[in-house]
C-alpha cells in the first residue's frame, strides 16, 4: 500500500514540476543525481474539513460519510471499514490505494474517481466514477 501511496505522491510531484515549468538543479559532484525541489504539501486549515462531515448519497446507491480524528481525515462507505483519505489540494483528497475524491459547491458536490479502489468486498471495473450530493 505505501508503495502505491508513493506512487500518487511521484506523480503529483511530477506534475505540479511539469505545471509549473520548473528546473532541476545542476547535478552534484559526483555527477549521478539531480536534486529536484517539490512543492510542499497541502495542509488543510483548521476548520476546512468542516464542510464534508457530512453523509452522502452516492450515484450507485451506496452512501458515504467523512469524519475527522485530530489532523487526520476518514471517509467510510456504509457496510465498509473506515479508509484514511490524504488532502493533495482544496476540496482533493486521495486515498492510499488510488481514489481521489473532489468536492464543489462548498462541500454539496462530490466526484470520486477510482470508486473502486475505496471498495473491499465489490467488484467493480477499473476507473468506475461515482458523483453524490448531500
Amino acid at each position: 500500500m505505501k508503495s502505491t501511496l508513493s506512487r500518487i505522491a511521484a506523480a503529483l510531484v511530477f506534475t505540479s514540476l511539469f505545471a509549473a515549468g520548473a528546473q532541476a538543479a545542476a547535478p552534484d559532484a559526483a555527477g549521478d543525481a539531480v536534486r529536484i525541489t517539490a512543492p510542499a504539501a497541502y495542509h488543510l486549515a483548521p476548520q476546512e474539513f468542516q464542510d464534508y462531515l457530512n453523509a452522502y448519497a452516492l450515484s450507485n446507491g451506496d452512501s458515504m460519510k467523512f469524519s475527522q480524528r485530530l489532523n487526520r481525515y476518514y471517509t467510510t462507505v456504509k457496510g465498509e471499514s473506515r479508509v484514511e483519505i490524504f488532502a493533495v489540494a482544496p476540496g482533493v483528497f486521495v486515498t492510499k490505494n488510488g481514489a481521489t475524491l473532489k468536492f464543489s459547491e462548498d462541500g454539496e458536490a462530490l466526484a470520486i474517481d477510482n470508486y473502486e479502489r475505496m471498495r473491499v468486498t465489490a467488484v467493480l471495473p477499473t476507473n468506475t466514477i461515482v458523483t453524490a450530493r448531500r
